[in-house]
């Protein structure tokens, strides 16, 4: 339902109204077919309060890859700490979580484009990168660990583990936008269950 022109909205819902259309617009036209009316006349919010909450699009910006970052975080560590197994079960319900129908979608691909290349050229946003990034390197080092002390693995470089594992689940879902006809949702998870066999089998112990 949209909301009356002069209805009043709490400013934490504005917000939210504003990142919601931001993304939208993002995932239909790209970065280049972003500007404030269409982010405002979306959200049906004055362009004035795009200026007062951030100060610019590209903060904006910022501030939506932060917050899907951390919703999705979020639900990856309830998931993770709802699972009562070992170490490398917890693992497979990060994985699990991470390649569910209701958390991915390949609309998001557009979005996620735009925010990976204002890192290089946007001190804000390589800031909020490595914040949510940050975060999900403890979580599965913190596993990694777990599993490496559960099956008394030796000389096992986990810093070096924790990044390949990182740079497959960036790989696997841009793999699964771009070609969803080539691999499922289900076979991205069997390769990651793969992987994990593959960890505890050794192949990250350091010669």
């Amino acid at each position: 339902m949209r909301i009356k022109k002069f209805d009043r909205i709490e400013p934490d819902e504005r917000k939210a109204l504003l990142v919601k259309s931001t993304i939208r617009s993002l995932a239909a036209d790209g970065y280049a077919g972003l500007s404030v009316r269409k982010i405002t006349k979306e959200a049906n919010v004055s362009q004035g309060l795009l200026n007062h909450h951030f100060g610019s699009i590209n903060a904006l910006i910022t501030y939506a890859y932060f917050d899907i970052s951390k919703r999705f975080l979020e639900s990856i560590v309830a998931q993770v700490e709802r699972c009562e197994g070992s170490a490398s079960d917890k693992l497979d319900a990060f994985f699990r979580c991470n390649f569910a129908d209701d958390y991915f979608d390949k609309e998001l691909l557009k979005p996620w484009l735009v925010f990976w290349s204002l890192i290089r050229d946007s001190a804000e946003m390589a800031e909020a990168y490595e914040v949510s990034n940050g975060k999900v390197e403890e979580i599965l080092f913190s596993l990694l660990t777990a599993i490496s002390e559960e099956d008394k693995l030796i000389n096992v470089d986990i810093s070096l583990a924790t990044q390949g594992l990182m740079a497959m689940l960036d790989g696997l879902w841009v793999r699964q936008c771009l070609a969803p006809e080539h691999i499922s949702l289900s076979d991205s998870l069997q390769v990651c269950r793969n992987w994990t066999k593959a960890y505890r089998a050794g192949v990250f112990t350091a010669s």
